[in-house]
């Protein structure tokens, strides 16, 4: 086939006859070429198609390689969400350089660390970040400092602008990728400790996005509102979206009524958010006068969500919601829920699998008061395992498999798992068990193959001997109509080892009081799980990534101690 538009293929993949999708430039290749006439990202009012990102890729990819930048390099990426980190990402693919996403979100020592850590030779910053990045370039090992997106703005001693190295835009570099090269290095969020470098190949990543397109039903009719941070999960709906032929509307934040008002404007038909961002939207006065009837699919995940307030968003939306649970060694898909799913659980139970399974497994005495019936132990649940993995439940100690309904730690077979923890070969030893990725969260599976998520190890809480999911005690609380968010701890305590702590933002201030919430409590919760103390608060901090910062919580009360885990 010749290299006419329709048959053209990048220079230095393979031979004749093979299948390019099994490397993100090969499967991007196509996708660009397939949709160039579509809009692929819209920002700020301006619509980008596929045929302009992927000329404008093209001649940066080509502008790296002349700077012998390729395979094996690792480009580090710290901007806002904005089209120019669509464009890098794109650029590095063509030129086989391994990516290294930063959250725009994190402190320069976060950052020297992570560049530090990852031997980054070389990082690409927008404009907000410039002399961030130049104000740590003696601490960090990287020998070049490129800028994107900057105009005319003057830039910092040593910085070059990426759209300037000249290169070709209308065919990427001559580059020989295997599926098995490094395309992505990332970090984990360092709940547990300093963040881990995680390393996923191409192939990997390929099946990730192929998988995301599969299990989150995106399309090219889809018009897609990305708000949440593109180093994280929204980047990866993006790549899907990209394969899919669908637009992107990027926001580099979130307001409640901002994101209502878009999903009106532009007739937004798929969105993600993190369960607080849901919470804030069911809360913010503008959702009964905005028309949101164009939305078809609502993806939440990053954190367990209540089943109270996702039956109120159900309510507010409609049928739209479907839930991932997943990781960074293990992007987004682990297990899904999909909206069918939702709609039988609303509507009274069944186990969404025409089999005998409850939806959910028993839950023991006390454990939440969201209901009775099947319906709400479904709303509860993570779902089942996605289509190209493989779940368990394993006993935390030993590895070994348990039985249905019995809880462990959640392990998964993947063909998107980490290759390794960088550099960290014991973590990656304890992580990877005979080709299965041991999560750290714990749970069970019932009859049906649905999973429950109950705690992440290092949140459950012991007290007086006894384990106590947190979660368990944030869904019976969370029922209570005037609470808005709730986050459950242990703190020390002489008598007890741990005493349940329940940190509650009211819904309105004075709305709510400690001993409201622990009389609420009783009959919903065991004794031993009913909060000790109750402290009410404004808000609860939140990672950078929009889960609930518990380890930030827990400091305070820690400071000084030796918190272990049995």
């Amino acid at each position: 086939m010749g290299a006419s538009d329709g048959g053209h293929r990048g220079a230095g993949e393979g031979g004749a006859g093979e299948w390019q999708g099994a490397t993100l430039r090969g499967a991007f290749e196509t996708a660009l070429r397939k949709y160039r006439h579509r809009v692929a990202v819209e920002t700020d009012g301006t619509e980008y198609t596929y045929g302009e990102l992927d000329r404008r890729a093209n001649a940066i990819a080509n502008g790296l390689a002349e700077q012998d930048i390729g395979p094996g390099d690792r480009v580090a990426l710290l901007m806002a969400n904005r089209v120019e980190f669509v464009v890098m990402g794109l650029a590095l693919n063509k030129a086989g350089a391994v990516m290294l996403p930063l959250n725009s979100m994190l402190t320069n020592d976060e950052y020297e660390y992570m560049l530090s850590d990852a031997g980054a030779e070389t990082v690409v910053a927008g404009p907000y970040f410039l002399d961030r990045v130049a104000g740590i370039s003696e601490a960090i090992p990287a020998e070049r400092f490129l800028a994107i997106g900057t105009g005319d703005r003057d830039l910092p001693e040593g910085f070059a602008d990426a759209d300037e190295l000249g290169g070709d835009p209308d065919a990427p570099p001559d580059v020989s990728l295997a599926p098995a090269d490094v395309a992505g290095h990332f970090y984990t969020g360092g709940t547990t400790g300093k963040p881990k470098g995680v390393i996923h190949t191409h192939r990997a990543m390929t099946m990730n996005a192929y998988s995301h397109v599969m299990e989150l039903e995106i399309t090219g009719e889809d018009s897609l509102l990305l708000m949440t941070p593109l180093t994280h999960s929204a980047g990866l709906f993006l790549w899907a979206a990209l394969l899919s032929g669908a637009t992107c509307h990027v926001r580099s934040g979130f307001d409640p009524g901002l994101a209502l008002s878009e999903i009106a404007e532009y007739g937004i038909t798929w969105t993600f958010m993190v369960p607080t961002m849901i919470y804030r939207t069911l809360d913010h006065e503008a959702l009964e006068t905005t028309d949101t009837s164009s939305l078809e699919t609502l993806i939440y995940g990053a954190a367990p969500m209540t089943a109270g307030r996702l039956r109120e968003g159900i309510e507010a939306f409609g049928p739209v919601f479907a839930q991932f649970y997943g990781q960074t060694e293990c992007p987004n898909l682990i297990t899904s829920m999909g909206k069918a799913e939702h709609r039988m659980a609303v509507a009274g139970g069944g186990d969404g699998n025409d089999g005998d399974g409850d939806g959910g497994g028993d839950r023991s005495e006390g454990d939440s008061g969201s209901g009775d019936g099947p319906g709400e132990e479904l709303l509860s649940s993570a779902g089942q395992s996605c289509l190209m993995t493989d779940v368990r439940i394993v006993d935390p100690r030993t590895g070994e498999p348990v039985g249905v309904n019995e809880e462990g730690e959640i392990a998964v077979a993947a063909p998107y798992t980490l290759t390794e923890y960088h550099d960290l070969p014991e973590k990656t030893d304890e992580a990877l068990d005979d080709g299965w990725l041991r999560t750290g969260d714990l749970g069970r599976i019932d009859e049906a193959g649905y999973v429950s998520l109950l705690d992440r190890k290092s949140d459950m809480i012991i007290t007086g001997g006894m384990n106590v999911y947190s979660t368990n005690v944030e869904e019976a609380l969370d029922e209570h109509p005037d609470v808005g968010q709730v986050a459950v701890i242990g703190v020390p305590d002489e008598k007890w080892g741990e005493a349940v702590t329940a940190i509650v933002v009211p819904r309105e201030e004075g709305g709510v009081s400690a001993d409201g919430i622990k009389e609420f409590a009783d009959g919903r919760l065991a004794d031993y799980k009913k909060p000790k103390s109750v402290e009410l608060v404004s808000n609860l901090p939140t990672t950078p990534y929009g889960k609930v910062d518990k380890q930030a919580l827990r400091e305070p009360y820690w400071e000084g101690e030796e918190r272990e885990i049995g």
